[in-house]
């Protein structure tokens, strides 16, 4: 079985744990000895050379889109690029020419911005069944996650007007795929709902620890003093960061201290603004950090995303840390918890709701050390081989259902 595998960004040129999941296919796949061929976006800032089995090509459209830090294009190019991106011809064509030169079986996709969608139809005519994996949602929303002018959008068939119109072909070219993977059910459905991959067979595949990193270590911390919680990842209102703080300062105001340890990055007019508005509140601002360098240090995760999270893999490495999370009640980060288990649920946008689980989880202290050793024994299942396995199994049934 020869397998094509596309991925708009590949490590080292990678922005998120889409790219970090698909270099983990591809080494599990290589290693059960299977032909295994990756085409990639060339990142034009950092050229690189091809690897045997892995290819980048340059990208055909008016900007490269992945550049961290770099000015923001104006609105008429942004929606230049996103129009062009809906069908690109000039990329389908490199897709074509690689396929056809690696004499491929199946094609498996990820994250395709700046490929396009497009590409799906120009494989099917070369009669190559089409497998694509569900990290986010940019198939229904060109900002990919369904939050704009602070509040989530994307329920059931309400969209905005410009996610509609920059998305429809899309949608028509889902009906080129043989097999859909979400990564959560949530992410599964939500697309089906909105009428894409009806046609196609649907599966929900779990993402998986890193196997390269130690997950076998208990990350306790000894509780002398305060409690001390969590938060990584993008410092903005799309993740909650705003119902956070305002949670902290109801519970410093109830008289509870808790230290709060924040990691990633930002705008950093929020973060001076939250700052200013919030001068009491006990907080660790740590930037961009390895996760595995927070978990000893705090007693639980808050996941508090006011947006949709495909996932939420930042719960699941928590877990493998043996600590619990308490996440917002919404997206596919809700798959990962047993409520009153391995963590807790609060509604989404609710400050008061968040500050009230919190409340009542620390009048029994004892319960955060409990639910986290629950957590870490249910993160024992998400395995890189399990993964695999899925995978392998899956593109057998599909090139055998084509075949036949």
């Amino acid at each position: 079985m020869r397998i094509g595998v596309i991925s708009a960004l590949y490590p080292p040129t990678a922005i998120g744990g889409a790219e970090i999941m698909a270099q983990q296919l591809v080494d599990g796949l290589r290693s059960q000895g299977l032909d295994v061929f990756v085409l990639t976006l060339q990142a034009p800032q950092a050229p690189m050379a091809d690897e045997p089995h892995i290819h980048r090509v340059p990208l055909q459209n008016i900007y490269w889109p992945y550049e961290r830090g770099q000015k923001s294009p104006s609105s008429l190019r942004r929606l230049i690029w996103h129009a062009l991106d809906t069908s690109n011809p000039w990329m389908t064509q490199q897709v074509r020419r690689w396929a056809l030169e690696k004499k491929l079986d199946i094609v498996n996709t990820h994250n395709l911005q700046g490929f396009s969608t497009g590409i799906w139809p120009g494989l099917q005519t070369l009669n190559l069944p089409i497998v694509h994996v569900l990290h986010d949602f940019s198939l229904l929303c060109p900002r990919t996650v369904l939050y704009k002018n602070g509040r989530v959008c994307g329920l059931h068939e309400r969209r905005c007007t410009e996610c509609r119109w920059l998305t429809a072909p899309r949608a028509n070219h889902t009906a080129s795929v043989s097999a859909v993977v979400g990564v959560s059910q949530f992410i599964l459905q939500l697309h089906r709902e909105h009428g894409l991959f009806r046609q196609a067979q649907g599966q929900v595949i779990y993402n998986a620890l890193n196997p390269q990193k130690s997950h076998h270590q208990t990350a306790t911390r000894s509780r002398i003093g305060p409690l001390r919680l969590g938060f990584l990842g993008r410092l903005d209102q799309a993740k909650g960061l705003d119902v956070l703080l305002a949670a902290a300062e109801i519970l410093r105001l109830k008289g509870l201290p808790i230290q709060w340890v924040l990691a990633g990055k930002g705008p950093s007019q929020d973060i001076e603004r939250w700052q200013m508005q919030y001068p009491l509140l006990d907080l660790q601002w740590r930037g961009h950090i390895d996760p595995d360098t927070l978990w000893p240090d705090v007693d639980a995760l808050v996941f508090p995303s006011n947006s949709y999270e495909a996932l939420g893999n930042v719960i699941l490495e928590a877990a493998a840390s043996a600590k619990a999370s308490i996440a917002s009640r919404h997206g596919g980060g809700v798959e990962l918890i047993e409520e009153g288990l391995t963590g807790a649920f609060f509604e989404p946008g609710n400050p008061e709701d968040l500050a009230k689980v919190i409340w009542a989880l620390e009048q029994d202290p004892e319960r955060w050390q409990n639910m986290g050793l629950h957590a870490r024994q249910k993160a024992q299942a998400f395995t890189s081989q399990r993964r695999l396995s899925q995978f392998t199994d899956l593109f057998k049934d599909v090139l055998h259902a084509h075949r036949t």
